[in-house]
Protein backbone atom coordinates (compact mmCIF):
# COMPACT_ATOMS: atom_id res chain seq x y z
CA UNK A 1 0.00 0.00 0.00
CA UNK A 2 1.64 3.42 -1.02
CA UNK A 3 2.66 5.77 2.12
CA UNK A 4 0.49 9.06 1.95
CA UNK A 5 2.25 11.07 4.73
CA UNK A 6 4.78 12.69 2.32
CA UNK A 7 3.64 13.88 -1.02
CA UNK A 8 6.54 12.64 -3.76
CA UNK A 9 8.93 15.24 -5.40
CA UNK A 10 7.70 16.50 -8.85
CA UNK A 11 8.86 15.39 -12.03
CA UNK A 12 8.99 17.20 -14.98
CA UNK A 13 5.71 17.98 -16.38
CA UNK A 14 3.63 17.47 -12.96
CA UNK A 15 1.63 20.63 -12.31
CA UNK A 16 2.09 21.47 -8.81
CA UNK A 17 0.85 24.66 -6.69
CA UNK A 18 3.42 27.31 -7.36
CA UNK A 19 4.49 30.39 -5.71
CA UNK A 20 5.47 32.83 -8.67
CA UNK A 21 8.79 34.52 -8.15
CA UNK A 22 8.42 36.84 -11.70
CA UNK A 23 6.00 40.09 -11.42
CA UNK A 24 2.45 39.21 -10.34
CA UNK A 25 0.33 37.71 -12.79
CA UNK A 26 -2.52 40.35 -13.13
CA UNK A 27 -6.08 39.40 -13.46
CA UNK A 28 -6.36 38.53 -17.55
CA UNK A 29 -2.81 37.64 -18.13
CA UNK A 30 -3.65 34.08 -18.77
CA UNK A 31 -5.44 35.34 -21.93
CA UNK A 32 -2.23 36.43 -23.91
CA UNK A 33 -1.78 33.19 -24.41
CA UNK A 34 -3.12 32.34 -28.23
CA UNK A 35 -4.13 28.81 -26.93
CA UNK A 36 -5.92 29.58 -23.80
CA UNK A 37 -7.88 32.07 -25.59
CA UNK A 38 -9.07 30.13 -28.15
CA UNK A 39 -10.12 27.63 -25.00
CA UNK A 40 -11.62 30.27 -22.60
CA UNK A 41 -13.90 31.23 -25.87
CA UNK A 42 -15.13 27.58 -26.07
CA UNK A 43 -15.40 27.74 -23.03
CA UNK A 44 -18.15 30.87 -23.13
CA UNK A 45 -19.85 28.93 -25.77
CA UNK A 46 -20.30 25.60 -24.70
CA UNK A 47 -21.15 26.48 -21.13
CA UNK A 48 -23.52 29.34 -22.66
CA UNK A 49 -25.25 26.61 -24.21
CA UNK A 50 -25.33 24.29 -21.56
CA UNK A 51 -26.95 26.48 -19.21
CA UNK A 52 -29.37 27.39 -22.16
CA UNK A 53 -30.52 23.76 -22.92
CA UNK A 54 -30.67 22.50 -18.78
CA UNK A 55 -33.24 25.89 -18.72
CA UNK A 56 -35.06 25.14 -21.80
CA UNK A 57 -35.13 20.88 -20.80
CA UNK A 58 -36.75 21.90 -17.55
CA UNK A 59 -39.47 23.87 -18.73
CA UNK A 60 -40.13 21.81 -21.83
CA UNK A 61 -40.30 18.64 -19.24
CA UNK A 62 -42.37 21.17 -16.95
CA UNK A 63 -44.85 21.96 -19.82
CA UNK A 64 -45.01 18.38 -20.99
CA UNK A 65 -46.12 16.52 -17.34
CA UNK A 66 -46.40 19.67 -14.62
CA UNK A 67 -44.85 16.82 -12.64
CA UNK A 68 -41.73 17.27 -10.38
CA UNK A 69 -41.32 13.67 -10.48
CA UNK A 70 -40.82 13.91 -14.21
CA UNK A 71 -38.38 17.14 -13.76
CA UNK A 72 -36.56 14.25 -11.43
CA UNK A 73 -36.69 11.71 -13.43
CA UNK A 74 -34.69 13.94 -16.43
CA UNK A 75 -32.21 15.16 -14.13
CA UNK A 76 -31.40 11.74 -12.87
CA UNK A 77 -30.71 10.81 -16.29
CA UNK A 78 -27.91 13.09 -16.95
CA UNK A 79 -27.03 12.85 -13.68
CA UNK A 80 -26.15 8.97 -13.01
CA UNK A 81 -23.76 8.46 -16.10
CA UNK A 82 -22.27 11.46 -15.00
CA UNK A 83 -21.99 10.16 -11.33
CA UNK A 84 -20.80 6.36 -12.97
CA UNK A 85 -18.10 7.42 -15.68
CA UNK A 86 -16.53 10.56 -14.16
CA UNK A 87 -13.30 8.04 -12.93
CA UNK A 88 -13.51 6.66 -16.11
CA UNK A 89 -13.85 9.86 -18.28
CA UNK A 90 -10.62 11.14 -16.23
CA UNK A 91 -8.77 7.60 -17.11
CA UNK A 92 -9.34 7.96 -20.93
CA UNK A 93 -8.30 11.73 -20.41
CA UNK A 94 -4.44 10.90 -20.09
CA UNK A 95 -4.67 8.38 -23.09
CA UNK A 96 -5.84 11.17 -25.53
CA UNK A 97 -5.14 14.34 -26.84
CA UNK A 98 -7.48 16.58 -24.68
CA UNK A 99 -8.53 19.10 -27.16
CA UNK A 100 -9.82 15.98 -29.85
CA UNK A 101 -11.43 14.36 -26.98
CA UNK A 102 -13.31 18.12 -26.08
CA UNK A 103 -14.33 18.34 -30.16
CA UNK A 104 -15.68 15.05 -30.35
CA UNK A 105 -17.85 15.15 -27.37
CA UNK A 106 -19.09 18.60 -28.36
CA UNK A 107 -20.18 17.20 -31.18
CA UNK A 108 -22.48 14.30 -29.62
CA UNK A 109 -23.67 17.16 -27.92
CA UNK A 110 -24.80 19.19 -30.62
CA UNK A 111 -25.85 16.15 -32.48
CA UNK A 112 -28.22 15.54 -29.86
CA UNK A 113 -29.53 19.14 -29.08
CA UNK A 114 -30.26 19.00 -33.12
CA UNK A 115 -32.35 15.85 -33.13
CA UNK A 116 -34.41 17.38 -30.07
CA UNK A 117 -34.85 20.50 -31.88
CA UNK A 118 -36.45 18.75 -34.54
CA UNK A 119 -38.30 16.60 -32.74
CA UNK A 120 -40.08 19.61 -30.58
CA UNK A 121 -40.63 21.55 -34.29
CA UNK A 122 -42.35 18.41 -35.49
CA UNK A 123 -44.26 17.83 -32.58
CA UNK A 124 -43.78 14.54 -31.48
CA UNK A 125 -41.56 15.47 -28.31
CA UNK A 126 -42.36 13.32 -25.30
CA UNK A 127 -40.56 12.55 -22.10
CA UNK A 128 -38.54 9.64 -22.87
CA UNK A 129 -36.74 11.25 -25.67
CA UNK A 130 -36.11 14.42 -22.94
CA UNK A 131 -34.85 11.44 -20.67
CA UNK A 132 -32.84 9.84 -23.04
CA UNK A 133 -31.15 12.72 -24.44
CA UNK A 134 -30.14 13.98 -20.84
CA UNK A 135 -28.78 10.25 -20.12
CA UNK A 136 -26.52 10.64 -22.91
CA UNK A 137 -25.29 14.47 -22.52
CA UNK A 138 -24.79 13.03 -19.21
CA UNK A 139 -22.31 10.53 -20.83
CA UNK A 140 -20.24 13.11 -22.65
CA UNK A 141 -19.96 15.20 -20.02
CA UNK A 142 -18.42 12.35 -17.90
CA UNK A 143 -15.64 12.52 -19.96
CA UNK A 144 -15.74 16.09 -21.23
CA UNK A 145 -15.51 17.78 -17.78
CA UNK A 146 -12.07 15.85 -16.79
CA UNK A 147 -10.95 16.82 -19.93
CA UNK A 148 -11.54 20.27 -19.85
CA UNK A 149 -10.00 20.58 -16.47
CA UNK A 150 -6.99 18.62 -16.85
CA UNK A 151 -5.97 20.63 -20.24
CA UNK A 152 -6.17 24.12 -18.80
CA UNK A 153 -2.21 23.35 -17.58
CA UNK A 154 -1.16 22.41 -21.05
CA UNK A 155 -2.42 25.77 -22.40
CA UNK A 156 -0.80 28.43 -19.61
CA UNK A 157 3.06 28.71 -18.07
CA UNK A 158 3.27 27.33 -14.57
CA UNK A 159 3.49 30.64 -12.99
CA UNK A 160 -0.07 31.22 -14.55
CA UNK A 161 -1.88 28.12 -13.79
CA UNK A 162 -4.14 29.35 -10.98
CA UNK A 163 -5.07 32.50 -13.05
CA UNK A 164 -5.91 30.52 -15.70
CA UNK A 165 -8.15 28.07 -13.77
CA UNK A 166 -9.40 31.49 -11.65
CA UNK A 167 -10.27 33.24 -14.86
CA UNK A 168 -12.26 29.46 -15.72
CA UNK A 169 -13.83 29.52 -12.79
CA UNK A 170 -15.15 32.94 -12.50
CA UNK A 171 -15.95 32.78 -16.46
CA UNK A 172 -18.31 30.01 -15.62
CA UNK A 173 -20.16 31.86 -12.91
CA UNK A 174 -20.78 34.93 -14.97
CA UNK A 175 -22.54 32.11 -18.02
CA UNK A 176 -24.49 30.85 -15.26
CA UNK A 177 -26.02 34.31 -14.80
CA UNK A 178 -26.13 34.67 -18.84
CA UNK A 179 -27.15 31.60 -19.86
CA UNK A 180 -30.06 30.94 -17.52
CA UNK A 181 -31.98 34.49 -17.97
CA UNK A 182 -30.99 34.38 -22.16
CA UNK A 183 -32.58 31.07 -22.52
CA UNK A 184 -35.61 31.51 -20.28
CA UNK A 185 -36.18 35.21 -21.75
CA UNK A 186 -35.88 33.41 -25.64
CA UNK A 187 -38.28 30.62 -24.32
CA UNK A 188 -40.79 33.40 -23.96
CA UNK A 189 -39.80 35.64 -26.81
CA UNK A 190 -39.06 32.76 -29.78
CA UNK A 191 -40.02 29.34 -28.14
CA UNK A 192 -38.02 26.49 -26.89
CA UNK A 193 -37.91 24.87 -30.20
CA UNK A 194 -35.77 27.95 -31.68
CA UNK A 195 -34.11 27.82 -28.21
CA UNK A 196 -32.32 24.19 -29.05
CA UNK A 197 -31.40 25.79 -32.12
CA UNK A 198 -29.42 28.42 -30.93
CA UNK A 199 -27.81 25.75 -28.71
CA UNK A 200 -27.07 23.68 -31.51
CA UNK A 201 -24.88 27.05 -33.12
CA UNK A 202 -23.18 27.29 -29.68
CA UNK A 203 -21.93 23.80 -29.34
CA UNK A 204 -20.59 23.91 -33.19
CA UNK A 205 -18.55 27.55 -32.29
CA UNK A 206 -17.42 25.85 -29.17
CA UNK A 207 -16.06 23.34 -31.02
CA UNK A 208 -14.49 25.50 -34.00
CA UNK A 209 -12.76 27.60 -31.25
CA UNK A 210 -11.17 24.28 -30.39
CA UNK A 211 -10.04 23.37 -33.76
CA UNK A 212 -8.00 26.57 -33.25
CA UNK A 213 -5.73 25.18 -30.30
CA UNK A 214 -2.45 24.08 -31.90
CA UNK A 215 -1.22 21.01 -30.39
CA UNK A 216 1.99 18.79 -30.74
CA UNK A 217 3.78 15.78 -29.82
CA UNK A 218 1.86 12.52 -28.05
CA UNK A 219 0.03 12.40 -24.55
CA UNK A 220 2.57 11.92 -21.58
CA UNK A 221 3.12 8.42 -20.95
CA UNK A 222 2.08 7.26 -17.18
CA UNK A 223 2.49 4.39 -15.38
CA UNK A 224 -0.67 2.49 -15.85
CA UNK A 225 -3.06 1.29 -13.74
CA UNK A 226 -6.32 0.17 -13.17
CA UNK A 227 -9.41 2.41 -13.02
CA UNK A 228 -10.90 0.33 -10.04
CA UNK A 229 -7.10 0.06 -8.49
CA UNK A 230 -7.03 3.35 -8.17
CA UNK A 231 -9.85 4.40 -7.23
CA UNK A 232 -9.50 1.50 -4.04
CA UNK A 233 -6.40 3.46 -3.39
CA UNK A 234 -7.77 6.68 -2.91
CA UNK A 235 -11.07 5.85 -1.21
CA UNK A 236 -8.29 4.43 1.41
CA UNK A 237 -6.68 7.24 1.51
CA UNK A 238 -9.84 9.60 2.25
CA UNK A 239 -11.29 6.63 4.85
CA UNK A 240 -7.77 7.18 6.91
CA UNK A 241 -8.06 11.04 6.53
CA UNK A 242 -10.73 12.58 8.75
CA UNK A 243 -10.34 16.28 8.01
CA UNK A 244 -10.62 15.12 4.30
CA UNK A 245 -13.76 12.92 5.02
CA UNK A 246 -15.61 15.67 6.98
CA UNK A 247 -14.92 18.11 4.16
CA UNK A 248 -16.41 15.62 1.49
CA UNK A 249 -19.40 15.19 3.70
CA UNK A 250 -19.97 19.19 3.43
CA UNK A 251 -19.41 18.72 -0.28
CA UNK A 252 -21.83 15.82 0.09
CA UNK A 253 -24.98 16.89 1.73
CA UNK A 254 -25.39 20.17 0.37
CA UNK A 255 -25.43 18.68 -3.14
CA UNK A 256 -27.47 15.86 -2.47
CA UNK A 257 -30.12 18.20 -0.13
CA UNK A 258 -29.98 21.47 -1.17
CA UNK A 259 -28.71 22.32 -4.76
CA UNK A 260 -31.03 20.13 -6.20
CA UNK A 261 -33.56 23.12 -5.62
CA UNK A 262 -32.43 25.13 -9.13
CA UNK A 263 -33.66 21.97 -11.31
CA UNK A 264 -37.22 22.56 -9.36
CA UNK A 265 -37.27 26.25 -10.29
CA UNK A 266 -40.22 26.10 -13.39
CA UNK A 267 -42.61 24.89 -10.23
CA UNK A 268 -41.61 28.28 -8.01
CA UNK A 269 -41.97 30.65 -11.46
CA UNK A 270 -45.60 28.95 -11.96
CA UNK A 271 -46.35 29.63 -8.72
CA UNK A 272 -45.40 33.04 -9.09
CA UNK A 273 -47.00 33.44 -12.43
CA UNK A 274 -43.99 34.83 -13.96
CA UNK A 275 -44.10 32.17 -16.60
CA UNK A 276 -40.65 31.27 -18.98
CA UNK A 277 -38.69 34.65 -18.36
CA UNK A 278 -39.60 34.73 -14.97
CA UNK A 279 -37.96 31.29 -14.83
CA UNK A 280 -34.69 32.78 -16.10
CA UNK A 281 -34.89 35.89 -13.58
CA UNK A 282 -35.47 33.52 -10.80
CA UNK A 283 -32.73 31.29 -11.85
CA UNK A 284 -30.30 34.54 -13.51
CA UNK A 285 -30.54 35.87 -9.41
CA UNK A 286 -28.85 32.45 -8.23
CA UNK A 287 -26.37 33.12 -10.91
CA UNK A 288 -26.31 36.38 -10.10
CA UNK A 289 -24.94 35.53 -6.72
CA UNK A 290 -22.74 33.06 -7.60
CA UNK A 291 -20.39 35.40 -9.63
CA UNK A 292 -20.76 37.64 -6.63
CA UNK A 293 -19.59 34.82 -4.01
CA UNK A 294 -16.54 33.80 -6.42
CA UNK A 295 -15.27 37.10 -6.89
CA UNK A 296 -15.99 38.19 -3.34
CA UNK A 297 -13.49 35.04 -2.34
CA UNK A 298 -10.85 35.23 -5.36
CA UNK A 299 -10.20 38.76 -4.08
CA UNK A 300 -9.81 37.84 -0.67
CA UNK A 301 -6.27 35.79 -1.48
CA UNK A 302 -4.91 33.87 1.45
CA UNK A 303 -6.83 34.79 4.31
CA UNK A 304 -6.18 33.54 7.23
CA UNK A 305 -9.39 31.55 9.14
CA UNK A 306 -10.86 29.90 6.60
CA UNK A 307 -12.49 27.39 8.44
CA UNK A 308 -14.83 29.55 10.43
CA UNK A 309 -15.59 31.10 6.96
CA UNK A 310 -16.54 27.93 5.14
CA UNK A 311 -18.99 27.08 8.43
CA UNK A 312 -20.97 31.04 7.85
CA UNK A 313 -20.86 30.57 4.39
CA UNK A 314 -22.74 26.85 4.84
CA UNK A 315 -25.15 28.22 7.08
CA UNK A 316 -25.76 31.30 5.24
CA UNK A 317 -26.96 29.05 2.31
CA UNK A 318 -28.79 27.14 4.63
CA UNK A 319 -30.73 30.04 5.45
CA UNK A 320 -31.51 31.86 2.61
CA UNK A 321 -32.37 28.61 0.70
CA UNK A 322 -34.89 27.88 3.94
CA UNK A 323 -36.24 31.36 3.78
CA UNK A 324 -37.03 31.22 -0.36
CA UNK A 325 -38.59 28.35 0.59
CA UNK A 326 -41.43 29.84 2.84
CA UNK A 327 -41.42 33.22 0.50
CA UNK A 328 -44.50 34.49 -0.88
CA UNK A 329 -43.18 37.56 -2.81
CA UNK A 330 -41.38 37.59 -6.16
CA UNK A 331 -38.78 40.25 -5.74
CA UNK A 332 -37.64 39.06 -2.00
CA UNK A 333 -37.35 35.74 -3.66
CA UNK A 334 -34.94 37.22 -6.30
CA UNK A 335 -32.87 38.43 -3.37
CA UNK A 336 -32.94 36.08 -1.74
CA UNK A 337 -31.51 33.47 -4.34
CA UNK A 338 -28.61 35.78 -4.42
CA UNK A 339 -28.00 35.53 -1.44
CA UNK A 340 -28.49 31.87 -2.10
CA UNK A 341 -25.71 31.83 -4.92
CA UNK A 342 -23.77 33.90 -3.01
CA UNK A 343 -23.50 31.46 -0.26
CA UNK A 344 -23.76 28.62 -2.03
CA UNK A 345 -20.47 29.50 -4.19
CA UNK A 346 -18.25 30.70 -1.87
CA UNK A 347 -18.96 27.81 0.15
CA UNK A 348 -18.20 25.42 -2.31
CA UNK A 349 -15.03 27.49 -3.42
CA UNK A 350 -13.74 27.84 0.20
CA UNK A 351 -13.92 23.96 0.86
CA UNK A 352 -12.52 23.18 -2.30
CA UNK A 353 -9.94 25.49 -1.24
CA UNK A 354 -9.11 23.52 2.02
CA UNK A 355 -9.63 20.08 0.34
CA UNK A 356 -6.86 20.55 -2.22
CA UNK A 357 -4.54 22.38 0.53
CA UNK A 358 -4.67 19.25 2.29
CA UNK A 359 -4.20 16.81 0.41
CA UNK A 360 -0.85 15.10 -1.10
CA UNK A 361 0.13 15.33 -4.99
CA UNK A 362 0.26 11.59 -5.24
CA UNK A 363 -3.39 11.32 -4.64
CA UNK A 364 -4.81 14.69 -5.67
CA UNK A 365 -6.35 13.58 -9.14
CA UNK A 366 -8.30 10.76 -7.47
CA UNK A 367 -9.84 12.65 -4.34
CA UNK A 368 -10.60 16.10 -7.14
CA UNK A 369 -12.13 13.35 -9.27
CA UNK A 370 -14.32 11.93 -6.29
CA UNK A 371 -14.96 15.49 -5.40
CA UNK A 372 -16.29 16.19 -9.09
CA UNK A 373 -18.58 13.07 -8.89
CA UNK A 374 -20.15 14.56 -5.55
CA UNK A 375 -21.46 17.07 -8.61
CA UNK A 376 -23.73 14.45 -10.09
CA UNK A 377 -25.12 14.08 -6.91
CA UNK A 378 -27.56 17.20 -7.44
CA UNK A 379 -29.65 15.55 -10.54
CA UNK A 380 -29.81 12.34 -8.51
CA UNK A 381 -30.82 14.83 -5.42
CA UNK A 382 -33.66 16.15 -7.58
CA UNK A 383 -35.18 13.01 -8.21
CA UNK A 384 -35.33 12.41 -4.40
CA UNK A 385 -36.60 15.75 -3.91
CA UNK A 386 -39.37 15.98 -6.50
CA UNK A 387 -40.99 12.42 -5.03
CA UNK A 388 -41.44 15.08 -1.74
CA UNK A 389 -42.35 17.75 -3.49
CA UNK A 390 -45.07 15.37 -4.96
CA UNK A 391 -46.49 14.77 -1.10
CA UNK A 392 -45.86 17.67 0.09
CA UNK A 393 -45.47 21.18 -2.30
CA UNK A 394 -42.37 22.76 -3.24
CA UNK A 395 -42.07 25.44 -0.85
CA UNK A 396 -41.82 23.13 2.27
CA UNK A 397 -39.70 20.76 0.81
CA UNK A 398 -37.07 23.44 -0.18
CA UNK A 399 -37.54 25.14 3.03
CA UNK A 400 -36.86 21.72 4.80
CA UNK A 401 -33.64 21.51 2.41
CA UNK A 402 -32.49 24.41 3.42
CA UNK A 403 -32.85 23.24 7.55
CA UNK A 404 -31.46 19.95 7.02
CA UNK A 405 -27.59 21.91 5.64
CA UNK A 406 -28.19 24.30 8.93
CA UNK A 407 -28.68 21.30 11.17
CA UNK A 408 -25.89 19.41 9.35
CA UNK A 409 -23.01 22.35 9.50
CA UNK A 410 -24.11 22.95 12.80
CA UNK A 411 -23.58 19.58 13.93
CA UNK A 412 -20.06 19.24 11.74
CA UNK A 413 -18.67 22.50 13.82
CA UNK A 414 -19.47 20.94 17.15
CA UNK A 415 -18.41 17.42 16.73
CA UNK A 416 -15.65 18.46 14.13
CA UNK A 417 -13.83 21.21 16.10
CA UNK A 418 -10.94 20.75 13.57
CA UNK A 419 -12.76 22.53 10.96
CA UNK A 420 -13.16 25.42 13.26
CA UNK A 421 -9.44 25.93 13.26
CA UNK A 422 -8.40 25.67 9.74
CA UNK A 423 -6.65 28.30 7.96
Amino acid sequence: MADFREPPPLKDGDWGVITPTEPRVTTFSSLGNRNYRWFWLSMLASFGALHMELIARNWLAWEMTHSALALGMVAAAWGLPVLLLTLYGGAVTDRVKKRNLLIVTLAINMLITLVVAVLITTGVIVLWHLILAAFTTGVTFAFNAPGRQSFIPELVPKRQLMNAIALYSTSSSLLRVIGYTLGGILIGAIGVDMVYYIVVGCYITAAGFLAMISISGKPVERARTSVRADLVEGLRYIWHSPLILSLLALEFIPVLIALPFMNLMPIFADMFQRGSQGLGFLMGAVGAGSLIGALTIASLGDFKRKGPLLLVLALGFGVMLALFGISNSYPLSLALLVGVGIGSSGYFAVNNTLIQSNITNEVRGRVMGIYMMTFALMPLGTFLLGAVVEEIGASLTVAGSGAIVVIFVLAMAILRPTLRRLD
